[in-house]
């Protein structure tokens, strides 16, 4: 996994490319059924349904090339086409500056029945510090256990923006560990709107206290700064989003 150092004075972090939800929690949630794993031989990450047959993910999980799948209850769906954000660029993610880290990934096969698309944020005002996120993924539930393909959630308050194409998400509760890990790399980051998910962000990376890489930021890059190229992909590829 894409590994780096985001300096934060403010907690005294140290951060790399997002992992599993430390602090999260298992069980039923409604991000289930939008919330999906992929694996490759490389790197195992998460990424949401947004359409029958595609997935949005980071860009970093998928940019070095490899096989990758979609992993559910009902089996094991092949990704036949890779398409990376044109604006991503490595050097400039590695060096800690903003980067549209998302791709799109189209399915062999549309998904089973039990998965739903996401509906996509489309408001670019950034919502105000505070603001409430559900965050979701397949990540470790402890830093460094390497035990990943759990789907678990946790909640996070938005802490402000960086680079205006992404979010800062800390835990609500002070001194709380919670966050994404190892293997949330690409996950979802919800808000509820009249009881209805909506995906607002995609996760990108993690940020921990001291010696730490998790449990105290969450960078999401917005969808809805992205939603021109997400719906261009789209139709270039063939799939209509719901």
């Amino acid at each position: 996994m894409l590994r780096f150092v985001l300096l934060f004075a403010a907690y005294a972090a140290s951060a790399s490319g997002a992992a599993a939800i430390v602090g999260g929690k298992t069980g039923e949630h409604g991000a289930q059924q939008h919330t999906v794993f992929l694996t490759s031989r490389g790197q195992d990450c998460s990424g949401t349904l947004i359409a029958r047959d595609l997935v949005i993910t980071a860009a970093h999980c998928v940019a070095s090339g490899g096989s990758f799948s979609m992993n559910t209850s009902a089996g094991s769906i092949q990704v036949s086409q890779v398409v990376v954000h044109p604006s991503f660029r490595r050097n400039t993610y590695e060096t800690h500056k903003p980067s549209p880290d998302i791709a799109i990934l189209k399915l062999a096969a549309p998904a089973p029945q039990h998965l739903r698309a996401a509906r996509l944020a489309t408001e670019t005002a950034f919502p105000p510090r505070g603001t409430s996120f559900v965050i979701a993924g397949f990540g470790e539930l402890v830093e460094g256990d390497r035990r990943i393909g759990t789907f678990r959630t946790t909640q996070l308050n938005n802490a402000g923006t960086t680079g205006g194409i992404m979010l800062r998400l800390t835990p609500p509760g002070s001194g709380q560990t919670a966050g994404s890990c190892t293997g949330d790399s690409g996950g979802s980051a919800y808000r509820s709107e009249n009881n209805v998910l909506v995906l607002y962000g995609v996760i990108a990376w993690a940020g921990g206290r001291a010696g730490r890489n998790c449990g105290v930021v969450t960078g999401i890059v917005l969808v809805a700064n992205q939603i021109g190229w997400i719906r261009a992909t789209a139709k270039r590829l063939g799939s209509s989003l719901d």
